[in-house]
């Protein structure tokens, strides 16, 4: 094993308007693209060539990641001209992929556990393909797999639309958490020029023929397909990556971050490169801000994502928020979300002074990017 080919092609519809200038898998991720993350973890288990199968915004990614000298690993990349699913993608890396088993991932789902460790086990149960799974409380969001429970051989591969809770009561379930091991077999099942779904068209096929095994997983993941998801996803994995330091931190920060000695930090947080936080500020829990960010005196934020590139004034409040990049928050200006819905702030955009961005309902608020916020929005039930 030592390629692996990874869905990047998507449209992030979900997560607009942040997807509206960042593609999906470049979403950061305490800091980093999630789509790096799993590059990293890939190349711990013996990646060394990676295929990035691109569509929408492909050239934001051949820009950020180019040939991968950066990560140390090979970077390939096919681009889909129309979509051909997620079977048709990989069918059009085959003249790559055929020649051993690879690492398949779908490029937005946040994750931290032992790829190695899944290569291990498939090979051992000698399958066609083995799916990285995980037990959700709610399994109706996900394919789910029915399984032998002393094996995990999949016995049934369901999804979403196929799946019905019984008794409609929603049961504990494994689900397909979006990263699987494929022999070179697996391309006699695609068909080429076709668009073919690996979840709807060939995990059912492979689940008959009893080839297709499931690994469980302990470790950190998270779909962010939604505003919420991400910001809690971001959350999960800080606290798991702090949880795994040798030697123990309450919270992330660069050593180049210009914290006035006045300021509150409550774990966990975390703050990138070339940061600068101003008198009297008080930042966290649950907070991640990105690189070169300047944060003006007597300024609060809280379970909130802030994206790098990003000047917040003074006496600015910001909770339950994602604030992407290169975004100006003025004075005295007000960003608060809640449980049920978040503040979400595109790239581009200006709030000016003393502005108020509230949720009191179950809906998110979202701004679009590069726009100029002069009044008030403020939503209830």
């Amino acid at each position: 094993m030592t390629k692996g080919i990874i869905l990047s092609g998507g449209w992030g519809t979900r997560l607009r308007p942040l997807t509206c200038t960042i593609p999906k898998t470049l979403m950061p991720v305490v800091n980093k693209p999630v789509i790096e993350r799993q590059m990293q973890h890939l190349k711990k288990a013996g990646v060394k060539e990676i295929i990035l199968a691109v569509s929408v915004m492909a050239n934001d990614l051949k820009n950020y990641f180019q040939d991968g000298e950066r990560l140390g690993i090979k970077i390939h990349y096919t681009n889909e001209k129309d979509p051909m699913g997620t079977a048709g993608a990989i069918k059009l890396a085959e003249s790559f992929l055929k020649d051993d088993n690879f690492f398949m991932l779908n490029g937005d789902v946040i994750l931290n556990f032992d790829f190695k460790d899944m290569l291990k086990k498939h090979e051992t149960c000698k399958a066609t393909g083995t799916i990285a799974s995980k037990i959700v409380k709610d399994p109706s969001r996900y394919g789910v797999l029915i399984d032998d429970k002393n094996s995990n051989q999949i016995l049934k591969f369901l999804e979403k639309s196929e799946y019905q809770p019984l008794e409609g009561k929603q049961v504990p379930m494994p689900i397909n958490a979006g990263v699987y091991i494929l022999e070179p077999s697996i391309f006699s099942y695609i068909e080429p020029n076709k668009r073919i779904s690996m979840e709807r068209d060939i995990f059912p096929n492979l689940s008959k023929e009893r080839k297709l095994y499931h690994y469980p997983i302990d470790g950190v993941w998270k779909d962010i397909g939604k505003p919420e998801e991400l910001l809690e996803g971001n959350i999960l994995l800080m606290n798991d990556i702090l949880k795994n330091l040798k030697e123990k931190r309450d919270n992330l920060i660069n050593d180049n971050v210009k914290l006035d000695k006045s300021v509150l930090i409550h774990p966990p947080v975390t703050i990138g490169e070339n940061v600068v936080v101003e008198k009297n500020c008080i930042i966290g829990p649950n907070v991640i801000i990105g690189n070169n960010v300047k944060i003006d005196e007597n300024t609060e934020i809280k379970e909130s994502l802030i994206y790098s590139e990003n000047n917040i004034s003074k006496n600015v409040k910001i909770e339950k928020s994602i604030v992407s990049d290169n975004c100006h928050i003025k004075n005295g200006a007000v960003l608060e979300g809640n449980e049920n819905g978040l503040v979400i702030i595109a790239s581009y955009v200006q709030v000016l002074e003393n502005v108020r961005i509230i949720s009191n309902s179950y809906n998110s608020i979202s701004v679009c990017h590069h726009e100029v916020i002069k009044e008030n929005k403020i939503s209830s039930d």
